[in-house]
C-alpha cells in the first residue's frame, strides 16, 4: 500500500473515532498506538494528524501532541450558521445541476426513510444519505468538501440529532419540500426549504449549545 494511501486510511479511522463519539472533544490521540496499531512508523501517523487539524478536528500542538479540537459555544454557532448557508448553496445548484439517476436516487432515498420515523439511528442514516446526494447533485468538489467538514465537527457535539419527540416527522416534511423544489428545478425555493429546514432543527442545537461549558482561554 502507498504511503500516501495508507496516511488517507489513518486519518479515515480517526476522523471516524471522533465524529462518532469515541474520541470526545480534547481527547489525546496517541501517537504510539496509532503506530501499533496500523503497524506503521511515526510518518504517516502525524501525516494524517496533520490533515485532520488542517480541517478543524485536530488541535496540535508543541510538548503536548494531539487532541480532538475544543470549540467554544460561539464558534459552534458560526460554524452552524456557516454550514446552513454552504447547504442552501447545494440545495439551489442542485436544482439546476441535478441529473436524472441523482434525483431518482434522491427521491428514492426518501421514499425509504418514510418507513425510518421510529428509529433514530437509521433515519439518521437515510438523512446523511439524502443530504449528501444533494451535495454530489450540486456538482462543487469544493462546497461538498466544505459541507461535510463542517458537519464531521458539529456531529462531534450533535451526535444523536433526531431523539427530540416529532424531530424525524418534521425533517421528513422539509425534505420533501426540498426535494419537490429541486425536482421542478427552482433553485431559490430549495434554497429557503433548505435553510428553514437546518433552521428549524437549529433550535434543538441552539439550546445544546448554551448548555455547554465555555472554553477557558489558552495562557
Amino acid at each position: 500500500m502507498s504511503k500516501a494511501r495508507r496516511t488517507s486510511e489513518i486519518a479515515s479511522w480517526i476522523r471516524g473515532e471522533i465524529t462518532s463519539g469515541t474520541f470526545p472533544p480534547g481527547a489525546r490521540i496517541e501517537e504510539r498506538a496509532l503506530c501499533e496499531r496500523f503497524n506503521v512508523s511515526k510518518t504517516p501517523v502525524r501525516e494524517a494528524l496533520i490533515e485532520l487539524a488542517s480541517r478543524g478536528l485536530v488541535d496540535l500542538r508543541q510538548r503536548r501532541g494531539a487532541t480532538v479540537t475544543v470549540l467554544a459555544p460561539e464558534q459552534i454557532v458560526a460554524l452552524f450558521e456557516m454550514m446552513t448557508e454552504l447547504e442552501s448553496m447545494a440545495a439551489r445548484l442542485a436544482a439546476k445541476r441535478i441529473s436524472t439517476n441523482l434525483m431518482a436516487q434522491l427521491r428514492d432515498i426518501h421514499l425509504r426513510s418514510a418507513e425510518l420515523v421510529d428509529d433514530v439511528l437509521e433515519y439518521d442514516r437515510a438523512n446523511t444519505a439524502l443530504h449528501e446526494t444533494i451535495y454530489r447533485a450540486a456538482h462543487n468538489e469544493f462546497l461538498e468538501a466544505g459541507i461535510k467538514d463542517a458537519r464531521a465537527r458539529l456531529r462531534i457535539y450533535r451526535r444523536y440529532p433526531f431523539q427530540q419527540p416529532g424531530r424525524m416527522t418534521q425533517s421528513y416534511e422539509d425534505h420533501e419540500a426540498i426535494i419537490n423544489a429541486i425536482g421542478r428545478g427552482d433553485g431559490a425555493a430549495a434554497a429557503r426549504a433548505m435553510r428553514r429546514h437546518l433552521t428549524v432543527g437549529g433550535q434543538v442545537f441552539a439550546d445544546l449549545v448554551a448548555r455547554l461549558p465555555r472554553k477557558e482561554p489558552v495562557g
